[in-house]
């Protein structure tokens, strides 16, 4: 069996703490064991850099960017309202094309998920907004269920 400079590092290494820790540093020689367990275990591993720490400013800003604003959610309300405008002259049409107006309800199903997990992360901004998501929930729910019972067929 060949003794490798690593395995010797180590070994040394423990050594030198067990020589070091007095009788009474229980604890400290534990960890020292447990940390040389764990050196021993990558020695024969390549060491990978460790990644740029992430300052507690950098993290607040990012997490404060992530937060949708009250602006965010009246522009995803916009697009919203004018996928309904839009699906309503879908379906209105005496020819419509019903595969095109069942895309467009599932966007506005998807929108109206992300608005209201918006409305959750900023339950203060856009007050008032609750109920009117609420309906429109209602309102593609009800929709799907048409769809899904023929009421559209041509």
């Amino acid at each position: 069996m060949k003794i490798t400079s690593d395995q010797l590092a180590a070994l040394q290494l423990q050594q030198k703490n067990k020589a070091r820790n007095g009788p009474d540093d229980g604890f400290a020689q534990a960890l020292a064991q447990e940390l040389d367990s764990g050196s021993e275990a990558k020695a024969g591993a390549a060491m990978t850099p460790a990644g740029p720490m992430v300052r507690l400013d950098q993290a607040l800003q990012a997490a404060m960017l992530n937060k949708p604003t009250e602006q965010t959610i009246m522009d995803k309300m916009n697009s919203l309202l004018s996928k309904w405008e839009n699906y309503s002259q879908i379906i209105g049409e005496a020819d419509g094309d019903l595969r095109e107006g069942y895309t467009l309800l599932a966007d506005i199903r998807q929108d109206i998920r992300e608005v209201k997990s918006d409305m959750a992360l900023n339950p203060g901004q856009a007050q008032g907004l609750e109920n009117m998501v609420e309906e429109l929930d209602i309102l593609a729910t009800t929709e799907e269920f048409k769809f899904n019972r023929g009421d559209y067929l041509n």
